[in-house]
């Protein structure tokens, strides 16, 4: 009977091609993000995975997670791409979302040293974390993600949040050049800083919790990084189109965990994003290579779980939060 089936498929295609090839194919408008941090799902657009799979995948630039949640709920996008502290948050507060697969499953910060702390990058973690009492930290913002994990590293060691100064210093193109001039000794950040320290050699990689360097409350992260959610009864409604974006997902995957298409790779990623200064591309290139291992569509339901109390635990939430609920079922 299967058999006859694929028979019968092929050859209503074959009697009517015009009406195969016009099908009009499910669209999916996706969140993407300023920098390298989506090229999961922009080698699916770009090496024609999507369409592979029968559905149009459209990329949307939208800069921050609650903006792109926003028009999520609004109707303006159908994926939006939160880390998991803006999806729980949202959902505590009454938004009915689903997690249907992840640009990237690491805990995405990290630590990062200037010049005046140069003595002090190689005794890694926990060594290193002692040398910051007094010194001045930068984060994205106030009140931010990295500062609450910046904090965490201190009170693992026996510092607290009070022990040093935070400073609000934005993402990576301006965090820079206030570690390197000396604004700030120290840096909680995320991609692609570590490539501007590695290239051009003015800074320091200390401690990278995606590669688990310090304490399991960070560690313990790894496993639900940049998220891919839909409101639910999108979701319900739209089964066989986010089975074929989930496909995509995994295709685009098993390509970017091949070595050899490393070069490939860059080229998707250059096409969307560039540093406009010297070393600019090798900067990225530098700094997505050191990513690309995180770049997995899966998300650990373990991990999901480890953010939520992550977040109760340093007073982001108010109670406690079940994130099965949260998961595809």
């Amino acid at each position: 009977m299967k058999r006859w089936l694929n028979c019968f498929a092929v050859s209503m295609v074959a009697m009517f091609p015009a009406v195969a090839a016009h099908a009009q194919k499910p669209v999916v408008r996706i969140q993407d993000y300023p920098g390298s941090i989506t090229t999961l799902i922009r080698v699916a657009v770009d090496k024609g995975y999507c369409d592979k799979h029968g559905i149009e995948c459209q990329l949307k630039m939208i800069p921050s997670a609650p903006a792109g949640l926003q028009t999520l709920l609004a109707g303006g996008i159908d994926v939006a791409g939160p880390p998991p502290e803006v999806a729980i948050q949202s959902a505590v507060r009454g938004a009915e979302l689903k997690i249907v697969g992840s640009y990237f499953n690491a805990n995405p910060f990290m630590l990062l040293l200037g010049r005046s702390m140069s003595s002090e990058y190689d005794k890694g973690y926990p060594e290193v974390i002692k040398k910051l009492k007094g010194k001045k930290i930068g984060v994205t913002a106030r009140g931010a993600g990295p500062e609450f994990q910046m904090g965490s590293m201190l009170q693992a060691n026996g510092l607290k949040a009070e022990d040093v100064t935070f400073v609000a210093v934005g993402s990576p193109n301006t965090v820079y050049p206030a570690l390197v001039n000396g604004q700030i000794d120290a840096a909680m950040s995320f991609v692609p800083l570590d490539g501007f320290c590695n290239v051009l050699k003015t800074c320091h990689i200390a401690v990278v919790p995606a590669k688990n360097e310090g304490p399991k409350v960070l560690t313990a992260l790894n496993g639900a990084g940049g998220l891919l959610v839909v409101k639910a009864d999108y979701l319900k409604a739209n089964r066989d189109t986010m089975s074929r974006f989930s496909l995509a997902l995994k295709d685009a995957q098993e390509f970017v965990q091949d070595p050899k298409n490393f070069d490939e790779i860059s080229r998707i990623a250059l096409k969307y994003y560039r540093l406009d200064m010297d070393k600019g591309d090798e900067i990225l290139r530098d700094s997505l290579k050191r990513f690309l291992p995180n770049m997995v569509s899966s998300v650990d339901a373990n991990a999901l779980q480890s953010a939520s109390n992550y977040l109760l635990q340093t007073g982001q939430l108010s109670k406690a939060y079940d994130t099965s609920a949260l998961l595809e079922k």
